[in-house]
């Protein structure tokens, strides 16, 4: 039994671990950085709310960090909600605990530790979890509380003070921009990988049908080659009628068949499952598409069906009888309105009306699907030293051929 295999983590959950990690150390950094910041808010307030707002500050920086580390992205936006909180009570907790008295200290701004960073890397890992709304109300509200703290920390507020409040705000405000940003792109980058995946899967699952109903194909083919060529005069037994029903039966099936399962097949998968049937057949032919039609352009899934058929069945043909030494090509048309194949080749050629009764691959795998396809022509050219051209037409209805 062989292991399964775990998928790969998505650009946005590793940026958004990543990002939680490096917010849990740098949060703890300046909280070691910058002591004597703490000290100045320590000094008008209780002695209680210096231990409370460190030992927050240290739980919140190591629940980012081991958040982070455990990739489990689905736990990392409670984290961050919890942490803002934690924050926004030790802001409250400071003025609960305040003295009432003002400080002298000038030398305090409004860029202090306190003030601007704290509050900000707790939005910034909200706005990694996709909470823009909680990112912002935390900041302005979080950070609004630590810049009026700073303001009687400094000896009371006055017009300039409203000046930095905003400043410092702004300045924080960039940084939940870039978080957004970065997270926008790795979500784009996530998007178009897993339309890519998909379209991989659903090319592999076309060349898996593809290839399967080339085989049955194939083998009904075979049967029913098998049972003329073993017809004889006379009254048919049980069982010859019994096998020759079976493979009647399979051609009905077959000749219905859209083969894909959708109803419209895209431009460039059209063209991609032509040359991936033509390769599985073996090498010798040229393939040229011509495509005037838009990328997104959709075609019945039986046109498209049809049409890759009755070319494989020119194509096996060709590698059957053309000759050693022959070269062929095939030349594909999408345009708006119609599906085109020309399959030529400068083989030994043959006579279209000197063609055995039982070789039949030609009148069933090519002339007769296409007849049965409704908007569907074909035509094959062919004499003996002269090689072989098959042409093959889809028109959308009401459109002249």
């Amino acid at each position: 039994m062989m292991p399964g295999r775990s998928e790969q983590p998505s650009a946005s959950s590793r940026m958004q671990s990543t990002g939680t990690m490096v917010f849990g150390v740098t949060y703890l950094g300046i909280f070691l950085l910058a002591p004597s910041d703490l000290s100045q808010y320590a000094s008008l307030t209780a002695d209680w709310w210096a231990w409370l707002s460190g030992a927050v500050v240290v739980a919140s920086a190591l629940a980012f960090f081991v958040g982070g580390l455990s990739r489990r992205v689905e736990l990392l936006a409670p984290v961050a909600y919890v942490c803002a909180a934690a924050y926004l009570l030790v802001a409250v907790a400071w003025f609960i605990g305040w003295t009432g008295q003002s400080g002298a200290d000038s030398s305090a701004s409004a860029f202090d530790f306190g003030l601007v960073f704290l509050p900000q890397v707790g939005s910034c890992v909200l706005v990694l979890c996709d909470r823009i709304a909680a990112a912002v109300v935390n900041l302005l509200v979080a950070g609004g509380l630590s810049l009026f703290a700073a303001a009687i920390v400094s000896g009371g507020a006055d017009w300039t003070d409203f000046v930095s409040a905003f400043w410092a705000l702004s300045l924080a405000s960039i940084y939940l921009v870039i978080c957004w940003a970065v997270m926008s792109g790795a979500r784009r980058f996530d998007e178009r990988r897993r339309a890519a995946g998909a379209q991989t899967a659903e090319l592999l699952q076309s060349r898996v049908r593809d290839a399967e109903r080339r085989r049955l194909d194939a083998m009904v083919h075979d049967r029913l080659i098998a049972l003329l060529m073993a017809l004889r005069p006379g009254p048919l037994s049980e069982g010859f009628r019994w096998a020759m029903g079976s493979v009647l039966d399979e051609i009905a099936n077959w000749s219905t068949d859209t083969g894909t399962g959708r109803d419209q097949v895209a431009a460039t998968e059209f063209v991609q499952r032509l040359r991936v049937s033509v390769d599985e057949l073996g090498s010798g032919l040229d393939i040229e598409t011509i495509v005037t039609a838009p990328r997104d352009a959709e075609y019945p899934a039986a046109a498209a069906d049809a049409i890759v058929d009755a070319v494989g069945e020119a194509v096996r043909n060709f590698h059957r009888h053309a000759g050693p030494g022959a070269a062929g090509a095939i030349r594909c048309g999408v345009e708006p309105d119609r599906l085109s194949a020309v399959v030529v080749d400068d083989g030994v050629g043959f006579d279209p009306a000197a063609v055995p009764a039982h070789r039949i691959g030609v009148a069933l795998g090519i002339l007769e699907r296409m007849r049965q396809l409704e908007g569907g022509s074909s035509r094959v050219v062919s004499e003996p030293g002269h090689g072989t051209r098959v042409e093959l037409m889809w028109v959308q209805s009401g459109v002249r051929p």
